[in-house]
């Protein structure tokens, strides 16, 4: 199939109803709370607004051929049950039901208006409540003291959140409605025969969404016979093959692949292993953790113990029960102040640090919370929490701690530090080209969030950051296949 050529950092214009499946829409956000603070610089929604999300089911719409596509909301589907910190057996998902089925239409029907599966959203980022709203309990909300003789009356229990649902690709069992005929036939034709046509594959694979992906290698697998990675694999080498083989994977299974690389060989990648694991909503951690054990056959908590050691295997191994409050859990003003003393009594006001209580306060909450903890910490103390933990820890313990506080107060800001500790300062510079393949491909599955990452970029450079790409990526097919990731939002 054609494809448009794309501007380097200019809009994306893909014509998705050419390729046989239905088009991507832009992220409506979900009314979730009835205040929001300012928006923040860089067009993405101020904290606590709620995430930008994918379309409902049924709501996936065939549009005109090169007409824009709709304005499209994805509400969540009921969540996934899993043991907590469970594993099921080798190569072995979820239980049934667990997950809901994919809906495959026969070969050559496309529905006039697809029933795209019940899909799940990206996390929503905390908020931190406005004075008598929010999670706050209003001024006089306390229980009244009981009268001589009797009890007290009981406090209202508040209403418990559902789970987030995984986030759009980490179902393995989902994949978009439609015939990818098309595109399966040319990727075989692309890798087929004497040479390899790299730009068909690099123009087919950098256009679908997750569950386009997905869709693409079920049907390789079962039109042409044959497993999509490894035929990438055996046709591509370095940088290329890591760009395109992390897309034909999709979201769910490149993290997989990170994880396990951050593993193996000599030593720890510490860096990758943030990259993926924190900051995540418990319905992904359990799927990357699922998917793992089904795909080698190990538990990757096992595998963190193995490879870790002390208080960052200690927290790593918290981290990945994937037990955190949901976003909207209920918390109150002295459940934060109590935090902010226990982080207190771990950290200055003793002599060492008490790792543990330390983990377990920041683990214990949800993102709204952990914004909530650091401005009352500073206002207490005097001191903002980031410095007491560069105070307290090093290394990449610290990284990962400040990587979670960042994440929960401003997720695009965190993603465009990423990005940047990956980009060289200058043309010619150093690049870290494997995580930068990470970060832009993990980036580009959600549009609306790459978007704003990229306008916080620019408007932190005051330029596009063209020329670090050039700098980091030599002219070629890594660098046409980076650009045309770059521009997919």
């Amino acid at each position: 199939m054609s494809h448009p050529q794309h501007t380097y950092g200019g809009p994306p214009q893909t014509p998705y109803n050419s390729a046989g499946y239905a088009p991507p829409g832009s992220h409506q956000q979900q009314q979730q709370a009835p205040y929001y603070p300012p928006q923040q610089p860089g067009g993405y929604p101020p904290q606590g607004a709620p995430p930008q999300q994918y379309p409902p089911p049924g709501q996936y719409q065939q549009q005109p051929y090169g007409a824009p596509p709709p304005q499209q909301q994805w509400p969540g589907q009921p969540p996934p049950q899993y043991p907590q910190g469970g594993h099921p057996p080798p190569q072995q998902y979820p239980p049934q039901g667990a997950y809901p089925q994919s809906q495959y239409p026969p070969h050559g029907q496309y529905p006039p208006q697809g029933q795209y599966p019940p899909q799940s959203q990206y996390p929503p980022h905390g908020q931190y409540p406005p004075p008598g709203q929010g999670q706050y309990p209003p001024q006089g909300g306390y229980p009244p003291q009981g009268q001589p003789g009797y009890p007290a009356p009981q406090a209202p229990q508040a209403p418990q959140p559902m789970p987030t649902p995984p986030s759009l690709g980490y179902d393995p069992n989902q994949r978009a409605p439609g015939d990818a005929t098309r595109e399966a036939e040319a990727l075989r034709k692309a890798m087929k025969g004497f040479g390899t046509d790299e730009k068909a594959l690099i123009n087919i694979l950098t256009k679908p969404d997750p569950l386009q992906m997905a869709l693409i290698r079920h049907t390789y697998a079962d039109r042409i016979g044959r497993n999509l990675e490894k035929d990438l694999k055996s046709e591509l080498s370095g940088d290329l093959e890591n760009v395109l083989v992390s897309l034909a994977r999709g979201p769910l299974e490149q993290d997989v692949a990170t994880v396990r690389d951050a593993l193996s060989g000599i030593g720890t990648n510490e860096d990758l292993l943030t990259d993926v694991l924190v900051g995540r909503s418990n319905a992904d951690l359990r799927a990357i953790k699922y998917a793992y054990v089904g795909k080698y056959q190990k538990s990757l908590v096992e595998e963190i113990k193995s490879d870790l050691s002390g208080k960052t295997e200690q927290f790593f191994v918290m981290l990945l029960n994937a037990t955190r409050p949901e976003p909207g859990t209920y918390f109150d003003a002295h459940s934060v102040d109590a935090d902010v003393r226990e982080i207190h009594q771990a950290t200055q006001a003793r002599k060492g640090t008490d790792e543990t209580g330390v983990f377990a306060v920041l683990l214990g909450a949800s993102d709204a919370k952990l914004v909530a903890i650091a401005q009352a910490f500073e206002t207490k103390y005097h001191t903002s929490l980031e410095k007491v933990i560069k105070a307290e820890f090093s290394g990449h313990l610290e990284d990962a701690l400040l990587s979670m506080l960042s994440k929960a107060k401003d997720p695009v800001g965190h993603d465009t530090e990423k990005l940047l500790k990956c980009l060289p300062a200058v043309e010619n510079g150093k690049a870290d080209i494997k995580r930068l393949i990470y970060w832009v491909v993990h980036l580009h599955w959600n549009p609306p969030h790459f978007a704003a990452v990229k306008a916080r970029l620019k408007q932190k450079l005051g330029h596009d950051v063209g020329n670090q790409f050039r700098g980091a990526i030599p002219p070629g097919d890594v660098l046409n296949a980076m650009r045309q990731l770059w521009n997919s939002a």
